[in-house]
Order: structure tokens, then sequence, then C-alpha cells
């Protein structure tokens, strides 16, 4: 299920918040929860086990941790989370490369394994409380129903952003349900459900019909279409999820940090990831790169922490080699950015550098990111300057993923793209409660014929899909 879903629209999300309506603040935490594992089993089915495991030992472990503040006492904490991220989302991929390097058949074991929807958010944000409590920067949470509903809380669970619990925990023990809350979690909710079905979603056609195309077929036109929609796709798609789990996280009184402030806007690969999915790297910053001794260690420990951080940061996003390219490519870029403008990299405002500069790396680091293998990355890449074929006609799939609708939201999202900096519009309004007022006297009706209007318009909706003559 997800949030552009009628089914989660009209059904799921409205029986959620009657329920916690209902409940009051006293029994917000167990609809929450609740709620929270319906909505997971609806698309995982039986494995919505493998969260509640990681729901009862983390709360489990938190405490034992609190008691005995020690190093290894946390390894094994966070090994057990580590071994079940490894099992779930690697091991096929390790068997792969191990059947390669020495031709055995280890893949064979785990060709069944079955991936947890979330698992990568779920185990960090386990980790990072695990850390805090050995820390002592939060105490472990006495009440299991309290950190259940944290843990699985259906805003983030899917698609983030990871939210650490000494952020929220509060919160979730004494939820801010108001109208005023309720009213601005549905404008920020709208707004990010615009931009998944309309521009996300168009974008997203488009580059998979570039993507569906290999070898020869791969023009200059398809690469640099292909590059530039998945561009679009993937800020607008991921972005806009962030953007309704913040809304929805306001609705229950739960408040989420941003989680993307305008990335395509920055000047540097530095300052992109200072404004890219915020949470996972300040994640990596906090958990990992300052651990491992951040730049305080002199300069090769500096670059080879930010080589680290950027492995797992592409391992993170899945198990293949183009996202472990992908994140060494980025990694790269820090570090050379670190050795041509030193620790102001971030701080350029150049509007030379974004075009000429940042915006041409995002593009091709995309090209390796959505790519099918490495082998397509490169056919990609290489076809971005393959000036000799601009007349070529456009391959079949190309072809039938533009028409009208496409085009004109495509168009929106790449003027966005290239525009100079502005707000990013989901942080403007969740500056100033006074913003969301005009929303708050609109009918109820009248927000209803939007979510109709979007589903028209986007590829998300075909009432034949859902309703049967």
């Amino acid at each position: 299920m997800v949030f552009s879903e009628p089914v989660f629209l009209f059904a799921f999300l409205p029986i959620a918040m009657a329920l916690v309506m209902v409940g009051g603040k006293r029994f917000t935490a167990p609809m929450v929860l609740l709620t929270s594992l319906v909505f997971y089993a609806w698309g995982s089915g039986a494995i919505v086990a493998v969260l509640i495991f990681s729901i009862v030992f983390n709360w489990a472990y938190g405490r034992v941790i609190e008691r005995n503040r020690t190093n290894a006492v946390l390894m094994i904490g966070i090994g057990v989370n580590v071994l079940l991220l490894l099992y779930y989302k690697y091991s096929y991929f390790i068997g792969l490369n191990v059947d390669e390097a020495i031709g055995t058949h280890v893949s064979d074991s785990f060709k069944s394994v079955v991936l947890p929807i979330g698992i990568s958010f779920f185990v960090f944000q386990a980790i990072s409380y695990l850390i805090d409590i050995k820390r002592g920067d939060v105490p472990a949470e006495r009440n299991l129903i309290i950190f259940g509903a944290y843990k699985s809380f259906f805003p983030q669970l899917i698609a983030g952003p990871i939210v650490r619990f000494r952020d929220v925990g509060e919160d979730f023990h004494n939820p801010q349900i108001s109208m005023e809350n309720i009213s601005a979690g549905v404008a920020r909710f709208v707004h990010g459900l615009l931009k998944k079905v309309i521009i996300a979603d168009a974008a997203g056609a488009i580059s998979d019909g570039c993507f569906a195309v290999h070898g020869a077929d791969v023009t200059i036109t398809v690469a640099w279409l292909g590059a530039l929609a998945y561009a679009i796709q993937i800020y607008f798609d991921f972005s806009a999820y962030s953007d309704m789990a913040i809304g929805l996280g306001r609705i229950f009184g739960i408040r989420f940090n941003e989680n993307f402030m305008r990335p395509y806007s920055a000047s540097t690969v530095t300052e992109f990831w200072r404004r890219w999915h915020i949470s996972l790297s300040t994640w990596f910053r906090d958990y990992v790169y300052i651990p491992l001794g951040g730049s305080r260690k002199g300069t090769i420990r500096t670059y080879r922490n930010l080589a680290v951080v950027f492995l797992v940061t592409g391992l993170w996003h899945g198990a293949a080699w183009t996202f472990v390219i992908w994140g060494l490519y980025h990694g790269a870029f820090l570090i050379c950015e670190k050795l041509v403008f030193g620790n102001a990299a971030a701080e350029k405002k150049s509007h030379v550098l974004r075009i000429f500069y940042l915006l041409p790396v995002i593009i091709i680091g995309w090209i390796i990111f959505r790519a099918d293998s490495l082998a397509q990355a490169w056919t990609f890449m290489t076809n971005l300057f393959a000036l000799g074929e601009l007349g070529a006609p456009l391959p079949e799939p190309v072809a039938a993923a533009l028409n009208p609708r496409t085009v004109l939201f495509f168009a929106i999202g790449l003027l966005i793209f290239v525009a100079p900096r502005g707000p990013a519009i989901g942080a403007w309004l969740a500056q100033d409660p006074t913003r969301f007022r005009v929303l708050s006297r609109v009918p109820y009706t009248a927000v209803g014929l939007i979510l109709a209007g979007v589903f028209v318009l986007s590829s998300s909706f075909s009432p034949f899909l859902y309703f049967r003559f």
C-alpha cells in the first residue's frame, strides 16, 4: 500500500485517523501501532514478523544497554540488526559474487529470501536508538507500545525519513493532535501527493521507457532524455514521500524534521548532500563519519572516512554494483572538493558551478544509480555525447512513453530542475502555522475534489483498475 493509492486515501487513512481521534491521547500509541502493523502486513504479509522481531528485540536490548553502557554490549545489539539487514537485503547479492568468484552455487540458497519493505529504514532507526542510549542522549523506552508505535509508524516506515527516537519520543508520549496540526498536515500531504502523482509519475514513465532501451538503440536523445527524466523522477518521488510522511506525522501529532531542501539548487556535491535526504546524510555523519574520526585525525584519514561513508551509502540504497559505484562516485567528488575548496566547499554560491559542474555530475550519477547494470550505465554515459545520432528516430519504448500528459508534466519538472534557488515549498509551509489557514477554511468536499483531480491527471489512476463493471 502506497500513499497515492485510493485504498490508502479513502479507506485506510480515514479509518486510522478515526481510531486515533476516538481513542484520544491515552490510546494514540496503541492505535498507531495497530494501524501501522496492518499497513505493513497489507503489502508484506507474514514478513511483518521481521518488523515485530525488530521492535521487541531493540526495545528489550535498549534497556540492557542502559544498564551496561559498554562498547561490547552495544556491538552485540548493532550486530544483530546488521545481520538482519545482511540476510534479507544482501545475502543473494553476496552469494552471486561468491558464485562468480569461485564457481559455486551459493546464491541458490538465498533466491527465496523475501526482502521486507523498508528494512533499511527500520534497521537504521534501531541502530541509532541503541547508540543514543549508550551515549546517554536518550533513556531507554520503558513502554513497549510507545516504542513499537515509533518503530512501525506507517508514514515513515516505507520510504523514510529516518526518524530518531530522541527527536520524536516525547511526541509519541504526548501527541499534539489538534485541528491546526491536522490542517497543516493535510496541506503538506497534498503538496507531496501532487509532486508524486503528477510530476514524478510522468517523468518516471519517460525514464522507464528510455532505460528499457539497450545497446546500439541508445542514442544521444535517449541518453539525455532518460537521464533528465530520472533526475526529475527520483527527486519528486522521494521528496514527495517525505512531504507526505511529514504531513501525515503532523496529522497524528508527531513532528518530523525536514528531509529535502531544494538539493538541485546547490552549487557543489558537498552542499547537495546537505540538502538531499537530510535524515540519511546526517545519520551517516553522526553514526559513521564522526565515530571513524571525521576530519579530526588528518587529511588522509578524513578522505578514507568519506570513502567509507559513501561506500556504505551506496550499498544502503541497494544490493548491486551500480549502487556501490554510485556511492564511491559521490565520495570521490566530495574528496576532490575538499582538495580544491577546503572546508568552504558547501559555502560556494556560484550559479556557474551549479550549471556547469554540479548538475552534470548529479545527472551522470543518476545514470549509474538507475541503470540495470554497469554496462548499461556506460552505454548511456558514452552516448550523452554521440552528436552524430541527433537525428536518429526514437526507439519504440521511448516513443510510447511520450504523450501530451507526460511531456507537459515532465516539462514542468524540468523547469523546476533548472530554476535558480528558491524556498522549498514544503519547508516554507511548515515555518509558519498561519500559512495553513487558507486550506483549513476550505471545505473537505473541496479537498476531495482536489484529490480526485490529481488522480485524473496522473498515471496512478484508472477507474477500470479499481472498479469492475
